[in-house]
């Protein structure tokens, strides 16, 4: 809908332009100059999101692997914010996010949403940036994770 006003407001202020530019008076020796049909439409930046989960329970352990038989290297309390970088369904068939509770970090979670609430945050760019850095460098733990010998 937005693009749709600005197209509108373009082909306006170009059909505006050249009505000028025809009603001003010319003398003999110059010539007419119409106005370019290449206009541009001005793009807006895109703005940054990042997926995050919010814990719903007390304690959320945080695991080594997607399964409950990996050790627990931490833990999240109800209401804390992560990073989530992936996800996997594990043999068991249960859902585990990757995550990043603080930079250069990684562990798994039970990925239910009994137990979290995966959703999309607008944050700053420098934020967008460290989500990135971390998603492409938990790509590889997936690769690792879900190759098959």
């Amino acid at each position: 809908m937005l693009k749709h006003f600005l197209l509108i407001v373009v082909l306006f202020l170009v059909s505006c332009t050249s009505t000028a530019t025809s009603a001003a008076p010319q003398s003999p020796q110059s010539t007419s100059t119409k106005a370019p049909t290449n206009t541009q439409i001005p793009t807006s930046t895109p703005i940054p999101e990042i997926t995050i989960g919010v814990v719903e329970v007390d304690i959320l352990n945080i695991r080594e692997g997607p399964g409950t038989s990996y050790p627990t290297i931490g833990s999240l309390t109800k209401g804390e914010k992560f990073y989530v970088l992936g996800d996997v369904t594990n043999s068991t068939n249960n859902k585990w996010l990757l995550v990043s509770p603080s930079n250069n970090s990684f562990g798994w979670v039970i990925g239910e949403q009994t137990y979290v609430t995966v959703q999309k945050e607008i944050v700053d760019l420098s934020t967008y940036l460290i989500w990135q850095k971390n998603v492409d460098d938990a790509k590889l733990a997936l690769i690792t994770l879900t190759a098959t010998p």
